[in-house]
């Protein structure tokens, strides 16, 4: 049975990885330097413009292993489709320890992401109005989790070198492998990820630095999936700080 993801596949380094549906990915081109930098913006272009087939919304918790005992935040992230853009809305829960926080990444077929974020400035304290962040400075981690404004936005795919390497298997899936640089970045500066042929999802994916150290690992091992309302949707994702040693899973309440 086909595996649908419908919008969130592309809009967190995997939220967007709740729900997405592409079409098809066409073939792999030949050999040679070109044609690696060609396909991949090719590959890059098809992936960010995967538009949502619907507005939807999910429900779930971003789970934070580090120092000490495991933290939960209940995060909700809802997908709406707007007449010129769609975006994706990432709000997590005030804590004990911390105020709520909001994410909001505008799509958009022919242009960059844009990013909106607000922070509470206590645990009680009331959302403010999110408020621009420039792309550049989108290294915010949301909710002190491991997943960054950028993560989030899978702002790599925006980069401006784009390669297409030799394609492998990964979890068990036959998949492209896109190698996505910029050199001007600060602190990662080259991402090569793997996206499932089938479903154009990134399965799993390593961020590096420039000295070609690997920083984030992301991975969907270990997920299940559910169909709910005549969808596949993905029950969790895992990102891996290899500087810090922290890891954030996201678990899908595939109930609500």
């Amino acid at each position: 049975m086909r595996r649908v993801f419908h919008a969130i596949l592309l809009a967190c380094f995997a939220v967007r990885f709740f729900s997405l549906i592409a079409a098809p990915l066409g073939a792999e081109t030949g050999p040679g330097r070109p044609e690696e930098f060609a396909a991949g913006q090719a590959l890059a272009e098809h992936l960010r413009s995967a538009v949502p087939e619907e507005n939807s919304e999910f429900h779930g918790r971003l789970i934070i292993k580090s120092e000490g005992a495991p933290r939960e935040i209940p995060i909700v992230c809802r997908v709406t489709i707007n007449p010129t853009n769609w975006e994706t809305d990432y709000e997590t829960a005030g804590t004990a320890q911390s105020g709520a926080e909001r994410l909001v990444v505008l799509h958009s077929t022919n242009g960059p992401n844009q990013y909106l974020y607000s922070r509470a400035a206590s645990p009680s304290a009331a959302l403010p109005k999110p408020a621009p962040v420039p792309a550049a400075d989108a290294s915010i981690a949301l909710a002190g989790s491991d997943f960054s404004l950028a993560d989030l936005g899978l702002e790599f795919l925006h980069w401006p070198v784009q390669r297409q390497l030799k394609g492998e298997m990964r979890l068990g899936e036959p998949c492209y492998v896109l190698e996505s640089s910029d050199p001007q970045a600060r602190d990662i500066v080259r991402v090569k990820s793997d996206i499932d042929k089938e479903f154009g999802a990134p399965l799993i994916a390593d961020a590096y630095d420039a000295q070609g150290h690997v920083v984030k690992e992301y991975s969907l091992h270990g997920s299940s999936f559910k169909k709910v309302n005549g969808r596949w949707q993905v029950e969790k994702m895992e990102i891996r700080n290899k500087k810090t040693g922290s890891r954030t899973e996201l678990k899908i309440d595939l109930n609500k």
